[in-house]
């Protein structure tokens, strides 16, 4: 059955849809959402004529995309950026408007020198480099009660400085809509600590992949060393991975046993995680998020079953095409364990 997508670009000013006045000259509308410190961006193209009546720098936008039989749903708020051109003889010349979901992104890219007591919490350290970037804060309730530990803030921005703390606890920041979106790693939650909603993946001769496994030798545990201040001996804690295999041990010795801790379940998550990448082009799925789980079926032997999206790319064009890009890695489902990634007998992955 045919359906129709159903797009908008409103200006936050005047409450209106742009796209009727770039009527026959806008090509397609496209948003990108990342699970990590990446803003989301998005991209409207446009045939490139003088004189053509533009979105200026600074301008604000919320995107709407959806389906006729289902509707609209927000995709998010955006900050026109910069303008790019592109052409060749065959397609001729395009104009682009580029826009980010961070409009505060120059403070947050601003180096500086802080130190955080050892009692300090990750949501204290979050909530005060967002009064410093006077942006907002979403964040998971589990990750703001995590302590740190001193810590140690020299001459580095805000950003770089929280996704250093954060991936030493098994989180991500990323800035979006004025806000920075603190969230736990491989959770599958949003930042308020609500579960998003699974995307399913079906197989599809007409639509692209591309997904490869990369089994990485088999780690039993993640050990990591401690200072105990009250003997000065170094201590160790472990994680198991869940799989059999030695032991891996951290480089870098941590402050406190709570660090360690920390640390070693971001390393066994990360080492699951790894060990498969790759793509899914599919019809428009307007509810996507990033870091959402992924069932993915029809493919075949090590690649159908759960992932996790990495990021998701969204695109309308003047076609009435909408199309969805999930870029996925393995979560916290090891792939290439016991198994191939070969099509199974009753699997029909070649066009007829």
């Amino acid at each position: 059955m045919w359906r129709r997508p159903l797009l908008e670009v409103r200006n936050l000013r005047t409450g209106k849809n742009i796209l009727p006045q770039l009527k026959g000259y806008w090509t397609s509308v496209a948003v990108e959402e990342n699970d990590g410190q990446e803003s989301d961006t998005a991209e409207i193209t446009c045939l490139y004529r003088p004189g053509l009546t533009l979105p200026a720098k600074g301008d604000e936008y919320e995107i709407f995309m959806g389906w006729h039989d289902e509707g609209m749903i927000l995709q998010g708020r955006y900050t026109v950026q910069k303008f790019s051109r592109r052409g060749n003889p065959e397609s001729g010349e395009f104009l682009v408007i580029q826009l980010r979901a961070a409009d505060f992104i120059d403070k947050l890219k601003a180096e500086g020198t802080q130190h955080y007591d050892a009692d300090t919490t990750f949501g204290d350290l979050m909530r005060d480099l967002a009064n410093q970037t006077g942006a907002g804060l979403e964040i998971d309730p589990e990750l703001a009660k995590k302590k740190l530990g001193y810590r140690l803030r020299y001459q580095q921005s805000p950003i770089d400085f929280a996704n250093e703390v954060a991936e030493d606890i098994g989180g991500t920041v990323r800035p979006a809509g004025g806000k920075l979106i603190a969230t736990k790693r491989g959770g599958g939650k949003s930042a308020s600590g609500r579960n998003l909603e699974r995307i399913a993946i079906k197989y599809n001769r007409t639509m692209g992949y591309d997904i490869e496994i990369e089994p990485r030798p088999q780690v039993g545990h993640i050990a990591a060393a401690w200072q105990d201040p009250d003997t000065g001996r170094r201590k160790m804690v472990k994680e198991p991975t869940g799989r059999d295999g030695p032991i891996r041990i951290l480089d870098m010795p941590f402050l406190s046993e709570n660090e360690a801790r920390e640390a070693v379940k971001s390393a066994a998550f990360e080492a699951g995680n790894a060990t498969g990448s790759g793509y899914f082009d599919c019809p428009g799925l307007p509810r996507a998020r990033a870091g959402a789980f992924v069932n993915v079926t029809g493919y075949g032997d090590g690649i159908d079953g759960e992932w996790k999206a990495e990021s998701v790319r969204k695109m309308i064009t003047t076609k009435d095409a909408f199309l969805t890009t999930v870029t996925v890695t393995a979560g916290n489902k090891e792939k290439g364990k016991g198994g191939s990634s070969a099509p199974g007998p009753n699997d029909n992955l070649l066009p007829q």
